[in-house]
């Protein structure tokens, strides 16, 4: 392959074959001028570039070649990329510059509008290495649900605003989206305190009126007496890989959005683990394998072998547009409303509580940052062998639950031999 190799139209297809060398390379998108991706040694990251210029036409100036990370091949799609790209390439042609950030008025509390107030927590997340689609999930909710307070100085908004538009979110959009956007209201504004010179003219956070929904739990978890009914509806998925994926999901305790983006290339099998580079925390994590683990990801990748050959992803499916071989996008069954994603997590560490396993060791299996100093001295791979001893005493409980009637049988035949 060639180091530098022509610029191309783009497709995800076309990506994934992208090999790592020893040092980046990039291949430019003919369909969206500016638009690039990067390879570099073991990530493929989206990137836009383009030439900012000033002045009126015929006595423009050129300022500066601008250039932005939009994410990896991971975390966002290729259309998403080409859609964040044509955005932030429409802002250079009108001579702003994307990465700029706001002019240092901070001792002025009018400087200080809710706009400027999730720009600065925006640069903020970046620089603690959130994921760029994470940010741009906070930004799209401020513009949706915050947009006629965009350009009101945060000093103005007062407690009665915060609370009766909670409670207008809470009738448009429901309970948990009204509680996300002043969650993040609430963040932003408190970094704002701390940015100004005069925080005392910003005021207090009007977020402290408002009183969040309760959320409804009883969907969050899949009770004990009701996993059997559950299991059984899982094993008649006729999709052999989806079948699975939910399977390990519940066993695994991950997140789903990391459960459907596993890379086979990641799974090490002599090791018992699936070592993830990058999780939500922003550290790596190493996933403990029970026996029966490794023998469910032996069969998905076998089945994935005969369906998608090549494929680079653990759970792989079909775009419905272009047919090319991606990563599982959904994760909800319709024959199990509410009870794939996130649920199995919750209940995941609901029988880790159940089980008695040890606080910081059900901590550390879900990628949880352990509290206190023992957060401090904890080190995970330490303590590796300890978890797969943990994981497999999770499976064995998880699945006598799923499955009563097998353990049943299984315990009668082990008495009938003694």
């Amino acid at each position: 392959m060639s180091v530098n190799p022509q610029p191309r139209r783009l497709t995800e297809g076309y990506i994934r074959t992208l090999g790592y060398l020893d040092r980046p390379y990039t291949v430019r998108d003919t369909a969206v001028t500016g638009l690039l991706v990067q390879i570099n040694q073991k990530s493929k990251s989206y990137k836009v570039q383009r030439d900012l210029y000033t002045g009126e036409r015929g006595r423009r100036r050129f300022v500066k070649t601008v250039r932005r990370t939009l994410g990896t091949t991971d975390d966002i799609t290729l259309d998403d990329a080409r859609t964040r790209a044509q955005e932030l390439i429409a802002q250079v042609k009108r001579g702003e510059d994307p990465n700029a950030r706001p002019d240092d008025k901070t001792a002025n509390p009018d400087a200080w509008t809710v706009r400027r107030m999730y720009d600065e927590y925006a640069a903020d997340m970046r620089a603690r290495d959130c994921r760029e689609r994470t940010i741009e999930d906070v930004l799209s909710r401020r513009d949706r649900h915050l947009k006629a307070w965009l350009d009101i100085p945060i000093s103005e908004i007062k407690r009665s605003m915060a609370r009766e538009r909670h409670k207008e979110l809470t009738r448009e959009s429901g309970k948990r989206a009204a509680n996300m956007v002043f969650k993040e209201f609430r963040a932003a504004f408190n970094l704002a305190i701390k940015a100004a010179d005069d925080p005392d003219a910003i005021g207090d956070n009007p977020v402290k009126a408002v009183t969040f929904n309760k959320e409804r739990a009883s969907n969050r978890v899949i009770m004990p007496d009701d996993l059997p009914h559950w299991w059984e509806r899982v094993q008649a998925i006729p999709n052999p890989i989806r079948r699975d994926m939910h399977v390990l999901g519940l066993l695994s305790g991950l997140r789903p959005g990391t459960l459907v983006s596993l890379r086979r290339e990641w799974v090490n099998l002599n090791e018992r683990a699936i070592v993830i580079p990058r999780m939500k925390s922003g550290r790596s994590f190493a996933l403990p394998l029970s026996p029966y683990m490794v023998e469910l990801v032996k069969r998905v990748i076998a089945a994935g072998d005969l369906l998608y050959a090549g494929t680079p992803w653990l759970f792989p499916t079909r775009a419905n547009s272009s047919r090319d071989v991606i990563a599982t996008q959904v994760w909800k069954e319709k024959t199990l409303p509410s009870e794939t994603g996130h649920i199995l997590r919750h209940t995941y560490r609901t029988v880790a509580q159940r089980v008695g396993i040890d606080r910081i060791n059900a901590r550390l299996m879900l990628d949880h940052a352990v509290p206190g100093i023992d957060g401090v001295y904890v080190h995970e791979k330490a303590l590796f062998d300890g978890l797969l001893d943990t994981q497999d005493k999770m499976t064995e409980h998880l699945l006598a639950l799923c499955t009563p009637q097998r353990t049943q049988h299984a315990e009668k035949c082990c008495d009938e031999s003694l």
